[in-house]
């Protein structure tokens, strides 16, 4: 069925528009004036495919790629600013980027990431944006001067029907048997990795590190990505909960309460400090979880010091409720000198000590010499971000990596010289209850 007003907007553009040799992307906004369920099977398991539900309750679900921007080193972030782009739109000329980047930019991808890349940004084909009273679709689209426009007619066509026809499906069965193939390391080795850090910590320049562990199962048959989507959603509404597919096998999946930076008008400024972890909320007045947190606060304070000219730091952090764990939390706000990219901050900012440790190329160093396995995107950053340098982006942890029927869980905890080896053991099988418990 024709839409009149996206052909009125393509006509005009064909009309008027005179082409260079500067990228032009086509983005065509329209507001569907009926609810959909978005996070329907549609699309769900195909490539490039990704669903974002932020804690302020606004949804993005996109699918297929207008603009790829692969990150392989650290030293790669700084493409993410490029902005030559000449954007032919109906409403707001703004184009936001959605993905990530991995923990550690410094060396290739290894086991069980292979194949995936170390950071990947795209402006989708198709986002579908939903908050609590709309939903907004938006079409877009690389063309030249050689573009037939029928081609661009009947593409819109066929993928805007489709989202418009999309119809609810009731939850299946979301009963899948799931079995601990291993973990790495161990109990044992992750204890003893534990003491090793504690007395590393006692003797060099070293207050805390992040230690992980990853936890590999095998499941009885394909997960339903939808139903473990509105699991999370259900009994996680305040997480950043998300699945990004990097091709038909990989996923990516996640559920996290850390939000990295929040960044609106380009000097607003909003981060979270988030460590020191128990199932006791008495535990967290502890010394042991105070420290761990205050070195994250510390870290967070001298990163953005010289961006800011005022930084508000609550003096008591708040107690974050997960249900089946408490997590102390600060959260920074702060105003910028200058007007300042966010990709700028996400590059001297991440990963925090609450995900490597602190001082973080000594903790780092020792990450690298203990783990065996690559942690890929768990602790990087994922979220989004635009074309004027404003975003948003979270740290994924309480996350999962799906490669068809195995499921690879990651889960840590920050070792300072008052840990205990044991107890650390139990708040990592904790952690890992948050994607979990969807299996009982």
């Amino acid at each position: 069925m024709q839409n009149i007003k996206f052909k009125s907007f393509l006509d005009n553009i064909y009309r008027e528009e005179k082409f260079s040799k500067q990228i032009s992307i086509l983005k065509y906004e329209e507001i569907i004036n009926k609810k959909i369920d978005i996070i329907s099977e549609y699309k769900a398991n195909q490539k490039n495919t990704f669903y974002m539900k932020y804690p302020s309750g606004k949804i993005y679900f996109g699918y297929g790629i207008t603009k790829s921007i692969n990150i392989n080193k650290k030293n790669d972030i700084k493409l993410l600013k490029n902005n030559n782009y000449k954007i032919l739109a109906n409403k707001d000329k703004i184009l936001n980027f959605f993905g990530g980047l991995s923990f550690d930019l410094s060396k290739k991808s290894y086991y069980p990431w292979n194949k995936v890349p170390k950071g990947k940004f795209i402006i989708p084909k198709i986002l579908i944006k939903q908050t609590l009273d709309k939903t907004i679709f938006t079409y877009f689209k690389i063309i030249t001067k050689k573009t037939p426009k029928s081609y661009i007619l009947n593409d819109f066509y066929k993928e805007f029907d489709s989202i418009k026809n999309i119809k609810s499906i009731k939850n299946k069965d979301n009963n899948n048997q799931i079995n601990l193939e291993y973990q790495n390391p161990n109990k044992n080795n992750y204890l003893l990795n534990i003491e090793n850090i504690i007395k590393k910590i006692n003797n060099n320049d070293l207050s805390k590190i992040v230690i992980s562990r990853l936890i590999k199962y095998s499941l009885k048959k394909e997960l339903n990505k939808v139903n473990l989507i509105k699991y999370l959603n259900k009994n996680h509404p305040h997480c950043f909960n998300f699945f990004i597919n990097f091709n038909k096998n990989k996923s990516f999946i996640g559920s996290t309460p850390e939000k990295l930076i929040e960044l609106n008008n380009n000097t607003i400024l909003s981060i979270d400090a988030l460590a020191g972890s128990s199932k006791n909320t008495k535990d967290l007045k502890k010394i042991k979880e105070i420290e761990e947190h205050n070195y994250v606060i510390k870290y967070i304070k001298d990163i953005i010091n010289p961006f800011c000219k005022k930084i508000f730091i609550p003096k008591k952090p708040k107690i974050l409720n997960l249900n089946y764990i408490y997590h102390l939390i600060t959260s920074i706000s702060g105003e910028l000198k200058n007007n300042t990219h966010i990709i700028d901050l996400i590059k001297k900012l991440y990963p925090t000590p609450a995900l490597l440790g602190y001082k973080s190329k000594k903790a780092l160093q020792i990450i690298n010499s203990i783990e065996k396995t690559d942690r890929g995107w768990y602790g990087g950053c994922i979220g989004k971000f635009d074309t004027n340098g404003n975003g948003h982006f979270f740290v994924p942890i309480r996350s999962c990596l799906l490669n068809q029927k195995k499921l690879f869980i990651f889960t840590g905890s920050g070792i300072v010289s008052k840990s205990n080896a044991e107890k650390e053991w139990e708040e990592t099988k904790i952690k890992s209850k948050h994607i979990l418990d969807y299996f009982k």
